[in-house]
């Protein structure tokens, strides 16, 4: 009994936690994996293509699906776009703001996919 009441107050403490946005008090907070690259390195590695072009695609897919997972009223953040039109649009981003992050383009390409997102069916 005792394990059926905990298991259920996870389940909803995780289920509120998923819709909850965290930072700490100014406002900061960590970014994973390769978001955390300039966009020379990125273009570099589209260029070059293999792994590292590779690892960059993987992080912008996981940053898109946590992004359509959490955002209110959204299946798909892209809209009619697919994801190569999205990886061109960070190409165009980069070319222009070489000493950005990947974080940073990628939360412009949010900002402005964000209101041609397919909603929720």
């Amino acid at each position: 009994m005792i394990k059926a009441v905990a298991l259920w107050g996870v389940l909803l403490l995780s289920l509120y936690a998923q819709n909850v946005i965290s930072a700490d008090k100014n406002g900061r907070y960590w970014i994973y994996g390769v978001g955390r690259q300039n966009c020379d390195t990125y273009l570099e590695a589209r260029h070059n293509g293999g792994f590292s072009e590779i690892s960059y695609k993987n992080w912008v897919s996981g940053y898109l699906t946590a992004s359509n997972r959490s955002s209110r009223d959204t299946y798909n953040l892209l809209g009619e776009t697919d994801f190569q039109g999205a990886l061109t649009w960070i190409d165009m981003y980069c070319g222009k703001h070489p000493k950005n992050t990947i974080y940073m383009a990628v939360a412009n390409l949010s900002a402005v996919y964000y209101p041609k997102r397919k909603k929720i069916k």
